[in-house]
């Protein structure tokens, strides 16, 4: 059965759209178990880039994304303030990223900001995964103590960790993350309405 973890996992996981999408939607998932090889200088930079393209309200593009590699100070930062399940899986990520928002620009409080965040992010993942990488989004960890541990710009607001690297070899998952990965991931069949 073990050798079979892999497949059981991608199975699970392929997306079956109702209507053509672009292969990046098409394959992406959010694995919990990753490999340990380190994510490319450009490619992360690819990445950053995708990113840095995204729409934005008044092109103020408010983002930052502060990235820390497996074993600096950074990534032992960013990890102790993941709720426990996320800690769980989130150290076999090689690289952690932490994205952030600017609450205040020049005119003042910026209300579209966490939306550009989220463009910025998707940017950012889709562009993994034509690269051959994968990321999870964590929303759950201790904001205020990522806060007190992390050098953020002034008006910086943390908002989700992302767990990116490659995909790793499910046949050495433990069994809590394998019971998780072969849950079935139902998405909602309507979500538009014409007017």
């Amino acid at each position: 059965m073990k050798q079979d973890n892999n497949h059981a996992v991608f199975k699970i996981h392929k997306p079956k759209p109702r209507y053509p999408v672009i292969n990046e939607i098409r394959q992406r998932f959010s694995p919990r178990f990753f490999a340990s090889d380190q994510v490319k200088k450009e490619d992360l930079n690819s990445m950053l880039e995708a990113a840095r393209w995204a729409p934005s309200g008044h092109n103020y593009q408010p983002w930052f994304f502060y990235i820390a590699k497996k074993g600096t100070r950074a990534y032992t930062n960013i990890f102790s303030t993941l709720e426990g399940y996320n800690q769980s899986w989130a150290h076999t990520a090689p690289l952690l990223i932490l994205a952030c928002y600017r609450t205040k620009d020049e005119k003042g409080d910026n209300q579209y900001a966490q939306y550009d965040l989220g463009a910025a992010v998707i940017s950012l993942i889709l562009q993994a995964q034509s690269l051959g990488y994968y990321g999870r989004q964590m929303g759950l960890f201790d904001k205020r103590k990522m806060k007190a541990l992390m050098p953020l710009e002034k008006d910086m607001e943390p908002k989700v960790v992302i767990a990116l690297g490659k995909i790793g070899d499910y046949t050495n998952a433990p069994k809590e993350i394998m019971e998780t990965e072969l849950d079935p991931r139902p998405r909602k069949t309507t979500i538009s309405q014409e007017l």
